[in-house]
């Protein structure tokens, strides 16, 4: 085991998950993320978590509440002896997790496809109705949106008018009025989307049924196993929301230029278990437009974050234009979906 974790830490991890979760350590293995670790009660995922012990409740009261409604291909986070599920570890708090061995999920046909949109259908089912236990702190994201989208678009018009009034203007500065005129149409078209297309009537029916969502519903939170199965991890961002957040998060990470073609089996999947209807397609519509990355980037250079660096910045800038216009092009196949 290389890396962050040598042999002294090496040690002290495996005595930590020995002694506070009563396992047998066969072998552990660092990872991007974290230490897989390999025991007598399966195989195991040791991750710091950047939360409080009533944020951790929360999710594994989550993870709990869909395995609990018969939704059995997701991790859980394991109790220590004493009941915690969490431990403190060079000062930090560090959650372990169930694991599976196998491949990140890909799109690549259109059986994958209706696959991925039929096992999210059956997550949102099990995750309906959620009462995390008493002491957790709930991540509520319900509404959100509308506000947000309304604050960028006019940040947005606000950051190109203090580009064009500089006598000098930066590479920076050039790059971003170059894509600012089509970024500020099309936060002003997602925001009037939301608006005109039930976005707080999805919003209150969520809230009426204690609606929880993944929010990362992503590459590395999807897992394909040895039997063919789709396992689900990486839910320590999960919140009160609309589902369709998290289709959103599923086309960014998913469909890529090969599964672009299979955007429809997608839906299709999905909408043989949860019908989606015109107001949530649009909805999608609006959270894929919108240009958060472009943005994000841009409020720290023109807003009050002065501690940047301007060459890094500007590189930022960059992949957030190639990322963008690669979720437009999901965007353009969408609405081909919805004609």
């Amino acid at each position: 085991m290389s890396g962050k974790h040598g042999k002294f830490k090496r040690r002290d991890i495996r005595e930590l998950i020995q002694g506070e979760y009563g396992l047998k350590i066969y072998n552990m293995h660092e990872g991007d993320k974290g230490v897989l670790v390999y025991t007598d009660c399966g195989d195991k995922f040791f991750k710091k978590i950047k939360k409080d012990e009533s944020q951790v409740l929360f999710i594994a009261s989550a993870y709990n509440h869909i395995k609990d409604r018969g939704f059995k291909n997701v991790s859980a986070i394991c109790k220590t002896k004493d009941g915690r599920y969490y431990s403190r570890y060079d000062g930090s708090l560090y959650i372990l997790e169930d694991s599976m061995r196998g491949k990140y999920f890909s799109i690549d046909s259109e059986e994958d496809g209706r696959k991925i949109g039929e096992e999210m259908a059956r997550f949102h089912e099990a995750a309906d109705c959620f009462i995390p236990e008493t002491g957790s702190r709930a991540k509520v994201d319900w509404g959100r949106w509308i506000d947000k989208l309304k604050v960028q678009s006019m940040r947005l018009n606000k950051f190109k008018e203090i580009a064009e009034a500089k006598s000098i203007k930066t590479r920076f500065d050039k790059m971003f009025l170059k894509h600012a005129y089509e970024y500020c149409k099309k936060s002003e078209e997602a925001y009037r989307i939301l608006r005109d297309n039930g976005y707080m009537g999805k919003v209150y029916k969520s809230m009426q049924t204690n609606q929880l969502c993944h929010k990362t519903f992503k590459k590395h939170s999807i897992f394909t196993v040895d039997n063919g199965d789709i396992f689900l991890t990486g839910m320590e961002n999960c919140s009160y929301d609309i589902i369709e957040t998290d289709l959103v998060s599923l086309f960014e990470s998913c469909i890529g230029s090969r599964g672009l073609p299979y955007l429809e089996s997608v839906i299709s999947g999905y909408s043989c278990i949860r019908p989606l209807d015109t107001d949530s397609m649009n909805i999608i519509k609006a959270l894929l437009l919108q240009p958060g990355r472009f943005y994000k980037v841009a409020n720290i250079y023109y807003g009050k974050r002065k501690n940047y660096n301007e060459y890094e910045l500007t590189k930022k800038l960059e992949r957030s234009i190639r990322k963008e216009g690669r979720r437009y092009e999901i965007v353009k196949k969408l609405e081909e979906v919805m004609e």
